[in-house]
């Protein structure tokens, strides 16, 4: 039997309780009742008659707001005038929307309910960031080291130019090997495998970020990979950092620095090559050298951040745990 045929009457509860809820002809009540039970007479809605409140146009968000109003929509409990008639999220959270009438909530719902969200595993997030902290400062001195000992490789690439970009290929010298690209080998590894304890971090913070309600331009995965998608690594990590705190923390100042020295680290590392070329090798050691001291420096700050972003969700678990 069809809803627009059903007589009034107790109904098996279609949103999922044990109990049995009221349908007045029309739509669904809010009354309900233990199966068999006895309930209060049921009040009709004036409106269920009158008119049906009109429908959203296309598939409601479930992560926002429908277009029609900006607030979030009344508390359950609101009482007459509180808020306009409009579709806004169910407070009960049976469906993706729910039409308030302007004085209560009716049973007009529209869209399945949201998906749940994982709970913040804050307790994963600081083990990570306890092994992180330290191991970032040994992985800006192994990158430092790779950025000054990569000039002589720079400088031999130069030397040998001609062999090296010879068309039809040919006998390419050997580098002959030496302590320094021994250690470069050793420093660069070392970095590769921080790098990848860092990303885990960057994915669970983000996962806490997003399990938290904060606003986030893209998903933890996507986020976490765009570090090693070409171009879009210039500023989708930085946005994806930004995104872990609130927009009104006002020691998001952190991030920033950490990511301008990160930056400056990289721009010297791309430029090594093209200064022993265009220049002279003084020049790509200088170049090197400012790098090794900003990617020190930017380890630091990553420190630093991965320690405010954890502190940042600990305290929002708190709160939402207090509240």
């Amino acid at each position: 039997m069809t809803e627009g045929v059903r007589a009034a009457g107790w109904y098996p509860d279609p949103w999922g309780t044990d109990g049995e809820r009221y349908f007045d002809g029309a739509a669904w009540g809010r009354e309900s009742r233990p199966v068999g039970g006895v309930a209060a007479a049921p009040v009709a809605d004036p409106l269920a008659a009158a008119a049906r409140p009109p429908m959203p146009v296309g598939p409601p968000a479930a992560l926002a707001d429908p277009p029609v109003i900006a607030s979030p929509g009344p508390p359950s409990d609101a009482g007459p005038g509180a808020a306009p008639a409009a579709w806004h999220r169910d407070p009960w959270g049976l469906a993706a929307m729910r039409w308030w009438d302007g004085a209560q909530w009716t049973g007009y719902v529209s869209g399945p309910p949201p998906a749940a969200l994982a709970p913040p595993d804050l307790v994963g997030e600081r083990s990570l960031a306890r092994w992180l902290r330290p191991a970032l400062l040994i992985a800006g001195v192994a990158q430092a080291v790779a950025l000054v000992t990569s000039v002589d490789q720079a400088q031999w690439i130069v030397d040998h130019w001609s062999a090296v970009s010879r068309p039809n290929g040919g006998d390419i010298p050997a580098m002959p090997p030496s302590t320094a690209s021994s250690l470069g080998q050793i420093a660069s590894l070392t970095g590769f495998a921080i790098a990848i304890l860092f990303m885990l971090w960057f994915y669970r913070a983000a996962s806490t970020g997003w399990s938290s309600g904060i606003p986030a331009r893209r998903g933890p995965m996507l986020a976490t990979l765009s570090f090693i998608i070409p171009i879009l690594n210039l500023w989708w990590p930085y946005q994806a950092a930004l995104d872990m705190v609130p927009a009104d923390d006002p020691q998001r100042g952190v991030i920033r620095r950490w990511w301008v020295l990160w930056l400056t680290a990289m721009l010297c590392g791309a430029s090594i090559l093209p200064a022993a070329a265009i220049a002279t090798e003084t020049a790509a050691r200088a170049v090197a050298g400012v790098g090794a001291v900003a990617m020190i420096a930017a380890a630091f700050a990553a420190r630093a951040v991965v320690e405010y972003v954890t502190e940042t969700h600990e305290q929002l678990g708190r709160v939402a745990a207090a509240g």
